[in-house]
């Protein structure tokens, strides 16, 4: 990297940290109050005073701990540690690790990767300037959540050789402290990747294994299925829950959709899982991972607006893709793309709370009801757009068994 690149790379450092501290500074000032961060501390508390009710503890009365007995173990580093201290250490992380993750996203193999590494970062660092105002990445920061870490960490992973001994740990860590990142690993194994795949799959085992032993009552308590039950998180209907399911029990007016949403479900990650696959089979990495996330993001009974972070670099993806077909003179492509990376940035600075009428989240009026469901609309039209994007003259990425 020359001195004109290197000078590039700090300008959008420079400009990234400023327009970060200031996001910040507003998050921590939101209705917030980093909630999730003091959820989490109540867990890693509830695991140095025995454990044993760790799923029947709530915040204030009303926020439980949701996520899996291993994650409770981790937190026991930010329940130890002064608030101020916590706070700073976890903000600061998820602020570094934003431009990483859209680094690590130029990097996987596809028609976006930038085979520069200066230039990928200069690229990563002026998109998250603007990407850290979108409403997954604030509300992250000002709930105090891992999501950008936990993002990070599955990219890092995608990003290894597949030869890698160690290609997995990270999505199987990244699962044990919320479920929802476990797709990827079968994303690997669907690509080929059995040894990752593999990896993944022992790494999860080990965090169970770990919570166990450290929580054996409320591991048994958990593993027992409550996992498997959204209500004990909240009510699904919650316009915050941007999933199939919400967005389902919202539009139908019930909460009891479970055989409706248990089969579009089904057909959604299906259909999603292929189409990632597809696009890692001809050496679209990129794509494949996005393809996955909003899968993920979908399917999963509960996707907060948080969650919608990993989404993040699909933005990036898109972009790129819309500024090569412009310059290739495909206008007819190039349109579509901008229009649907417009629409999802407007939704990304639409907040959705404020939208419950007094009758509750089930009798949402139609605008309220748009706008509820509209993470969900733009997801699924990721996918379609992924089923129509151009294949190629070949399939080149190989398979690889171990």
């Amino acid at each position: 990297m020359g001195v004109r690149g290197g000078l590039a790379v700090w300008s959008a450092g420079t400009v990234y940290a400023l327009s970060a501290v200031v996001c910040c500074a507003l998050a921590a000032r939101t209705s917030a109050h980093f909630a999730d961060l003091q959820v989490y501390r109540m867990g890693g508390a509830a695991v140095l005073h025995d454990g044993s009710r760790l799923y029947q503890l709530r915040l204030g009365g009303l926020l439980p701990f949701t996520y899996p007995p291993f994650a409770a173990v981790v937190f026991t580093g930010l329940a130890v540690a002064p608030w101020r201290v916590a706070v700073t250490v976890l903000t600061g992380a998820s602020v570094v690790a934003l431009p990483a993750a859209l680094y690590l996203v130029l990097r996987l193999p596809g028609p976006s990767r930038m085979p520069a590494r200066g230039q990928a970062w200069t690229v990563a660092l002026a998109v998250a300037t603007a990407a850290i105002w979108l409403d997954p990445a604030r509300a992250t920061l000002g709930y105090g959540q891992v999501d950008i870490l936990l993002t990070a960490a599955v990219l890092y992973d995608l990003s290894l050789p597949d030869t890698a001994r160690g290609k997995g740990l990270m999505i199987g860590l990244a699962a044990g402290l919320k479920l929802t990142p476990a797709i990827f690993a079968v994303y690997l194994l669907i690509t080929g990747r059995r040894r990752a795949a593999a990896t993944a799959a022992a790494v999860f085992a080990a965090t169970v294994a770990a919570g166990f032993a450290a929580l054996p009552a409320s591991s048994a308590w958990f593993w027992a299925g409550r996992f498997a039950s959204p209500g004990h998180v909240s009510p699904v209907q919650n316009p915050q829950n941007q999933s199939l399911y919400g967005a389902l029990a919202r539009a139908m007016h019930t909460a009891a959709i479970l055989p409706v949403w248990l089969l579009l479900a089904a057909a959604v990650g299906v259909a999603g899982l292929a189409l990632a696959a597809a696009a890692s089979r001809r050496g679209d990495e990129a794509l494949g991972f996005c393809l996955c996330a909003v899968t993920g993001l979908l399917v999963s009974p509960i996707s907060w607006i948080h969650h919608w972070v990993i989404a993040v670099p699909a933005l990036l993806v898109a972009g790129l893709t819309a500024v090569r077909a412009y310059r290739a003179g495909n206008v007819t492509a190039a349109v579509p793309v901008t229009v649907a990376i417009a629409a999802a940035a407007v939704i990304g600075w639409t907040e959705l709370a404020g939208d419950t009428p007094r009758s509750g989240w089930l009798a949402l009026p139609a605008w309220a009801l748009m706008r509820s469901v509209s993470y969900v609309l733009v997801g699924l039209a990721v996918l379609v757009a992924g089923g129509l994007a151009p294949r190629g003259a070949a399939e080149t990425r190989p398979v690889r068994d171990y």
